[in-house]
């Protein structure tokens, strides 16, 4: 990363909100063992990584820096957790068909 882009978010608290989002719920989506492996979901992490970019090219940027609230407990972020638990399922299912990697 470039130095301008390392001050941007360690300095200043830039950030995608919605991109936290998907990251966390996909985390916890894959701690569900039994249903990862019930429904033949890799986790390697080409496969994680893939899911992740189908699920934001879907949604729409969220970014703040410090100065802007992050409380991500409002209404809006509890609805796009919701959404993106919903996404990230979907997601799993077209790598499934065709994933990046050799297996």
């Amino acid at each position: 990363m470039s130095e301008f882009k390392d001050n941007l978010y360690i300095r200043a608290g830039f950030e995608n909100l919605t991109e936290n989002i998907v990251l966390e719920e996909l985390e916890r989506f894959t701690k569900d063992t039994e249903e990862m492996k019930k429904k033949g979901y890799c986790k390697c992490w080409i496969c994680l990584a893939d899911v992740a970019a189908i699920v934001l090219n879907q949604l729409k940027p969220n970014y703040c820096s410090n100065f802007i609230d992050k409380n991500k407990n409002n209404e809006y972020f509890t609805n796009l957790r919701i959404e993106v638990g919903e996404m990230i399922d979907n997601a799993f299912e077209t790598v499934k068909k065709n994933p990046h990697h050799n297996l």
